[in-house]
């Protein structure tokens, strides 16, 4: 339970300072870096909870 917390917490620092590195750059480059992270962590998450649900009746 507590190495998956420092995980999540590790990649949500980690993805904040790439953010941030990249709107110290660009501004806007930075939101979209931002964006893209959130979208591809919703795809990851939503694909392993879907891989995790248990079969329906009738499948």
């Amino acid at each position: 339970m507590l190495t998956s917390l420092i995980i999540f917490l590790i990649g949500l620092i980690g993805a904040a300072l790439v953010s941030f590195g990249t709107w110290l750059m660009v501004p806007a480059a930075g939101y979209i870096v931002a964006g893209v992270l959130c979208l591809s962590w919703s795809w990851l998450a939503s694909r392993a909870a879907g891989r995790q649900a248990p079969p329906q009746e009738g499948d």
